[in-house]
């Protein structure tokens, strides 16, 4: 099996898996969140849900860019892009973008071959091969959080 095709198993799994190697699947974990229990803010300082969920989908935007040979540093709206409306058919949107960054992500490694592993990334000193890891660890990550903020109590 080659290296891209790995990556791409990879990057399906920690999405679309109900057991992936780390757990269940960002899908799963976000099954049965709601509006409210997305902008929900535990914690003084902590992120909602929501903003994790606004965080991956941009940040894949931004490595997709990247990809296509775009020097990219951070998402237009930054690092932390804020929500604005928190009605249930905004939350239910941006629930829809998640899927359709990170499906085109997948298609976007899936049209790259073993050479492109090694070149640099643009306006960066590492390779596509390092960046595609990290966006794996970047998804799983904040994904735990994700989990872990749906079960605080109310």
């Amino acid at each position: 099996m080659s290296k891209i095709t790995n990556i791409v198993e990879e990057l399906q799994k920690i999405h679309y898996s109900p057991s992936a190697w780390h757990g269940p699947g960002l899908t799963k974990i976000l099954t049965g969140v709601d509006s409210s229990t997305a902008a929900r803010q535990p914690y003084p300082d902590y992120r909602s849900i929501w903003e994790l969920v606004l965080h991956i989908s941009k940040w894949e935007e931004v490595f997709c860019l990247r990809l296509e040979g775009h020097e990219i540093h951070e998402p237009a709206e930054g690092d932390w892009p804020q929500v604005s409306d928190k009605s249930e058919p905004a939350w239910q949107e941006a629930l829809r973008f998640l899927d359709r960054m990170h499906n085109r992500l997948i298609a976007t490694v899936s049209e790259l071959n073993e050479e492109h592993l090694a070149g640099i990334v643009p306006g960066k000193d590492y390779t596509i091969r390092f960046m595609l890891h990290g966006i794996v660890r970047h998804h799983v990550y904040h994904s735990g959080q994700i989990a872990l903020l749906k079960r605080v109590p109310l």
